[in-house]
């Protein structure tokens, strides 16, 4: 018997579970850019005096004496005089990529911090599962995009080198300052270009993240109703189920749900239960509806009090944005809502005859 396809979307206790395990859609790749993006406004900002401390160190290490003449107490020396110099130029552009790529990795994972994902696995050893993971979908597609990026940056790099190789040609015959200049033209213009790059590489990589997280979290219908009935039974939910329900009877919104014809889903994610009454009305009135919470409680009263749920995700979605409670349902919904009617009306029938 063939697998059940997962064609439901994840429920929040399995993206809960998940997040905890450290399983959020990230891209390395937007990371990265983004780290670039900050070395260039740093440099932007900062450059100036860095290249001003490069040049008069370069200028200083030029000028030392033949390698011969260099003994022990003159290289300490220098590597004392060098250090601070070093550590000014790079500290900066050390700082921003760090803040950079933090900053980006907290704002795709939303500041998760999860240790489940840095924990051993020793499944990992075994070779027959690195080999699966290699020859796998995920491995060739991370495969496939690694040569792309590689293939990409080249031909950037390579486009802005051979735009300035007269500029190149000459820097052998440059003095120093020239030359440095001509550089760090050259270097910003390959930074800039390759981060723009790099920030249309990262994006697309994480829309594919994400979609492939959300395919991996789908699950199949028996899934979800198993942990559904697994819910019924935890108190916590029950508790929280009860005062939701209080609330929403407070509010009225669960006013007229016994008397509904039937319950549109999304399943779990959008409900809309509609009632119609042709002496009152042209069309079926909406007399509950809900997202999430809220919508699992509707689902949970309807087959409680005997109330037909109809699974049909692009009516309820459409339902639930174009319909408030009490609203009568639009003319472009007409036909397919009647559809669903029908559908119901022939069930009960159907049921009615066999008993």
């Amino acid at each position: 018997m063939a697998s059940e396809e997962r064609t439901e979307q994840a429920s929040p206790r399995r993206r809960r579970e998940a997040r905890e395990k450290g399983q959020v859609a990230t891209s390395v790749d937007l990371s990265r850019a983004l780290g670039l993006l900050a070395i260039y406004l740093a440099w932007r900002f900062a450059g100036a005096g860095m290249l001003a401390r490069m040049l008069g160190a370069t200028e200083e290490w030029l000028a030392l004496p033949d390698p011969e003449q260099v003994d022990r107490a003159f290289a300490l020396a220098l590597f004392a005089q060098t250090l601070p110099v070093l550590t000014a130029v790079l500290a900066p552009v050390m700082l921003a990529a760090m803040i950079g790529s933090t900053i980006a990795a907290c704002a795709q994972t939303q500041g998760l911090v999860s240790l489940a994902a840095v924990k051993p696995d020793w499944s990992r050893l075994n070779p027959a599962n690195g080999i699966k993971r290699l020859i796998g979908l995920r491995g060739l597609v991370a495969a496939g995009k690694s040569i792309l990026k590689v293939l990409a940056v080249s031909l950037v790099a390579a486009w802005v080198l051979h735009s300035h190789l007269d500029e190149v040609l000459l820097m052998s015959v440059m003095q120093l300052r020239p030359m440095m200049a001509v550089l760090v033209s050259i270097a910003g213009e390959l930074i800039v270009k390759c981060m723009g790059l790099l920030l249309v590489i990262g994006a697309a990589d994480y829309a594919y993240e994400w979609w492939d997280q959300e395919k991996r979290l789908r699950m199949t219908r028996t899934e979800l109703k198993r942990e559904l009935r697994d819910q019924d039974g935890d108190p916590h939910i029950r508790s929280a189920r009860d005062r939701l329900r209080r609330a929403l009877l407070t509010q009225g919104i669960l006013a007229e749900m016994p008397q509904a014809d039937v319950v549109i889903t999304n399943p779990t994610h959008f409900a809309v239960a509609l009632r119609y009454e042709p002496d009152k009305a042209p069309a079926p009135r909406v007399v509950a509806r809900g997202q999430r919470a809220v919508a699992r409680e509707i689902i949970r009263l309807a087959r409680t009090w005997g109330v037909p749920v109809v699974e049909n995700p692009p009516v309820a979605r459409s339902l639930f944005a174009s319909c408030k409670l009490g609203d009568l349902v639009p003319e472009a919904l007409f036909a397919v809502v009647a559809e669903i009617f029908a559908a119901v009306y022939r069930r009960q029938r159907s049921r009615g005859r066999r008993l």
